[in-house]
């Protein structure tokens, strides 16, 4: 029920959250919180719904927090921490490159628009995640440069929860602590934890939100057909020597090679930068970049140094059909 305490400043009384929150409970499974009001990713929705409400009579403006008391800022962090935990333990399970079934829609970057997703919600999935016939693919970087960096992040985690197999989260570049701590971004992810939560609870939420991050898969195969990554197809000297591929028909050994090759990317990677003992092939997948096919750095095999964001490659457009070819994939 609403709280009608709230704290006054110049005169204008904001509002305190109005949430019905409980203690998390323990044990619950994604299947039981699907359908549990209480589950700790559902609480986290309704408090969004919250969050996205205009309270005028508390001079709440939409997509705001309002104000509101340290007891409730650290029951929201718990189920936070809590559902993140959940979805690393998910994200733990999958392959690095995950196969997905169509139906399947497909959405890139949200960079903390939490209005865009919200909108993409009542397009596609107005009756929710777990009624809808399709399945969702998003290719990351839900966080920063933009407005609600941590309501975005809380959203999906939330839904990959309680629809672990509706719903794939790629990692991006921006989910990498480096990236996400940068102030440049103006708000980076860490900034909008700390400003909502408070600059010791916010940064205990951010590392832990990380920590799934570090788990998320790196790539999709959509149908056996369409190739989904953050950044681009990975340059050939990332990719072992003695990976086997077809062509159509029989293009599914093309598809089992690279599948396998990418499912050697290690789970839980927290640092994936080669310069730093990382992954190269994670890294080319998260940071690579399509350029024309007279690209300035690119030699005869179609890739060069990226010279634009000072790391990965770039990929011309005769080298993207010919990576297609060798897998026999569509796109």
């Amino acid at each position: 029920s609403a709280a009608d305490g709230g704290s006054s400043s110049g005169g204008v009384v904001k509002a305190a959250v109005p949430l019905i929150i409980q203690r998390p409970r323990n044990g619950s499974s994604s299947e039981r919180a699907l359908f549990e009001m209480q589950s700790a990713p559902n609480q986290l929705l309704e408090a969004l719904r919250f969050f996205e409400l205009p309270l005028p009579e508390k001079h709440k403006p939409a997509f705001s927090w309002g104000t509101q008391q340290q007891d409730r800022l650290h029951l929201l962090a718990r189920y936070i921490e809590a559902v993140a935990r959940d979805v690393r333990k998910l994200c733990l399970a999958e392959p690095r490159c995950v196969h997905v079934h169509a139906p399947c829609y497909i959405l890139g970057d949200l960079h903390g628009n939490y209005q865009d997703l919200i909108a993409f919600e009542k397009a596609l999935w107005r009756i929710g995640l777990s009624l809808s016939p399709a399945n969702f693919l998003f290719l990351g970087d839900y966080v920063d440069r933009g407005a609600h960096s941590l309501e975005v992040i809380i959203y999906l985690l939330a839904q990959k929860a309680l629809c672990p197999g509706k719903i794939v989260l790629l990692r991006g570049n921006h989910e990498i602590r480096t990236q996400n701590s940068h102030p440049g971004y103006n708000p980076c992810f860490k900034q909008s934890c700390e400003a909502t939560l408070g600059p010791d609870l916010g940064a205990q939420v951010w590392e832990s939100i990380n920590l799934a991050f570090d788990t998320f898969p790196v790539a999709a195969i959509v149908d056996n057909n369409i190739f989904c990554v953050h950044g681009g197809i990975p340059a050939p000297d990332v990719m072992a020597r003695n990976t086997v591929a077809g062509g159509k028909p029989g293009h599914n050994s093309g598809i089992a090679a690279l599948s396998a090759e990418i499912n050697k990317i290690p789970r839980d990677l927290p640092n994936p930068d080669p310069a730093e003992g990382g992954n190269k092939l994670a890294w080319d997948l998260l940071w690579n970049d399509p350029v024309g096919s007279n690209g300035d750095n690119a030699k005869e095999d179609g890739f060069g140094e990226n010279q634009a964001r000072g790391t990965g490659h770039v990929f011309t457009a005769q080298a993207l059909e010919k990576f297609l070819r060798h897998y026999g994939l569509s796109y």
